[in-house]
């Protein structure tokens, strides 16, 4: 992969082209290889049993039994688990020059994103001074046209935490969904904007994933605060590199 990202920056017009359709190849095939796995959340009810539900409530079942002779199918009710539909939204910091071997690293955590929340709303934007949409809520999930936009994304400039967290409730608030959780991918050096803490305690959940782009280093402190303000986890993820596979890991198991 990074081997294709580098000869596409020096290659003619026309190579870039190739280059880039084998890129984008190669990205739609890892994203779905890592996103594989069970994931999602689920709410457990209690209802009337019918073939496939297994997990009796005794207590509920002894309730309706009160009175009857013999056990009635009807009188019996089970734990069932339903899966719950959430929305999502995966702000990515591209303040910090990126060479397209991390963008296209990015290009794969993003698609990793969307592969595991393919059955749920979820919305993605990059931020740097500013913050740009590249996938709305309600947008079908089309991964080869997500992934070719990530491949465009412009890196550099300020970092405006604050601004990309109110964008990213704006995108969650398209949905009605019970639960909104926004993924926060930053080094935490918020250069301009002021602090984004207040701002990350509105949301439902907020989970942070501290990385470093360069010599910077990251700002743990203020990544883990925004984290448990928010109510979510925080990962630090030590290579650039690995950041597909933290998307991943912290959509596995959700609750």
């Amino acid at each position: 992969m990074k081997l294709l990202s580098m000869i596409q920056e020096r290659a003619d017009f026309a190579r870039k082209l190739e280059i880039r359709k084998l890129l984008l190849q190669k990205i739609m095939f890892l994203s779905r290889k890592i996103a594989a796995g069970a994931s999602g959340i689920t709410k457990t009810v209690v209802s009337r049993y019918r073939p496939g539900l297994d997990e009796i409530d005794v207590d509920r079942t002894l309730e309706e039994q009160l009175g009857h002779h013999t056990l009635e199918y009807e009188n019996i009710y089970c734990h069932e688990k339903i899966k719950q539909k959430s929305a999502y939204a995966l702000l990515l910091d591209v303040s910090n020059s990126m060479h397209q071997e991390k963008i296209t690293v990015a290009s794969i955590a993003t698609g990793v994103f969307a592969s595991k929340l393919r059955n749920d709303f979820h919305s993605v934007l990059t931020f740097a001074r500013g913050a740009d949409i590249i996938k709305h809520l309600n947008e079908p999930n089309n991964l080869k046209h997500l992934m070719d936009q990530m491949l465009d994304i412009k890196s550099g400039g300020a970092t405006n935490i604050r601004k990309a967290l109110i964008e990213g409730l704006a995108l969650l608030n398209e949905s009605k969904t019970m639960l909104k959780t926004g993924i926060l991918v930053t080094d935490g050096w918020a250069t301009i904007g002021g602090d984004p803490v207040e701002i990350a305690s509105r949301y439902d959940r907020l989970h942070v994933l501290g990385i470093s782009f360069g010599l910077g280093g990251s700002d743990p402190d203020a990544n883990s605060l925004m984290a448990k303000k928010g109510k979510g986890k925080y990962m630090y993820v030590r290579a650039f590199d690995d950041l597909p596979t933290a998307i991943s890991k912290i959509l596995t198991n959700r609750s």
